[in-house]
């Protein structure tokens, strides 16, 4: 769940035809290691996942060049989402994350809570960081009683579903079937796990708010979750928001030197959207 620097997916046209590619040399170790986990990843998600199949893989260290990896996806027509977001790609964008909710997760998974930092406000509550106003004032009195609210993550963000985990604008790629009627596609399913069916929604709709979304709860307004308690979505709100924060503040990734800043934005989102939940 971190903020990543993606390199573009390109078209390259081969003897055998065209396929939908990205390519990472070393200087982004940790975008190689991802790419490596979603070419595993994508042979074991059901067929009606909407994702870009695989078509072929390459990790190859190369003299003089150092380790480069590639992935072949089977050549779509897709796109990206436009920028900003219009009101279809986002209705697109949203449905997905519902569609790879309502899929039973494959076995072999790992739990999605262990993946995320379930108990990221009681750490920030015990470390008490010195930037942690710069969020918002609105902490200053509310992380003890967040830490608690995260307690009951196991109940409400537990799941059989399928997760994707790092949904946002470049892992969503989107086709136009005419008639302003649009679906949507996933890739970087470099850590696929189960967990609640909402997960990836509530992953999801910070990052796009970042990226000029409405607001989380006007998104939710139009394209409703279906059947979710509201507190276990608000404990799953609290608790992304912690982790969130907790990540942002942590030194950068190897290869992935903007990936704090992202999350710090995104962290301030997940922050709005939290307390306009809690009525604060």
């Amino acid at each position: 769940m971190s903020g990543t620097d993606l390199a573009p997916l390109e078209v390259l046209q081969t003897a055998s035809g065209r396929s939908i590619v990205r390519a990472v040399g070393p200087e982004a170790p940790v975008t190689q290691d991802r790419m490596a986990a979603e070419a595993v990843s994508l042979a074991t998600l059901p067929d009606d996942v909407p994702s870009l199949e695989r078509e072929w893989y390459v990790d190859e260290d190369l003299p003089g060049a150092g380790r480069w990896v590639v992935l072949g996806y089977r050549n779509e027509p897709i796109r990206p989402p436009r920028d900003p977001w219009d009101d279809g790609d986002l209705a697109a964008a949203v449905e997905l994350a519902i569609q790879i909710g309502s899929t039973e997760a494959p076995p072999g998974l790992p739990d999605a809570l262990d993946l995320i930092d379930v108990d990221a406000w009681s750490t920030i509550a015990a470390m008490r960081p010195s930037g942690l106003l710069a969020f918002t004032p609105w902490l200053s009195d509310k992380v003890e009683h967040l830490a608690d609210i995260a307690r009951y993550a196991e109940e409400a963000m537990s799941g059989k579903s399928l997760v994707h985990g790092a949904l946002r604008r470049e892992s969503i790629l989107i086709t136009d079937h005419g008639w302003d009627a649009t679906s949507a596609h996933a890739v970087d399913w470099f850590m696929p796990s189960h967990g609640a069916s909402f997960l990836d929604v509530v992953l999801l709709l910070p990052y796009l708010r970042v990226d000029g979304a409405p607001p989380p709860g006007i998104v939710l307004d139009r394209h409703p979750l279906p059947d979710v308690d509201p507190e276990a979505l608000t404990c799953a709100v609290t608790v992304i928001a912690g982790a969130l924060v907790l990540q942002s503040m942590r030194p950068p990734e190897p290869g992935a030197p903007h990936g704090r800043a992202v999350q710090r934005e995104v962290a301030h989102a997940a922050l709005d959207w939290l307390r306009s939940r809690l009525g604060g």
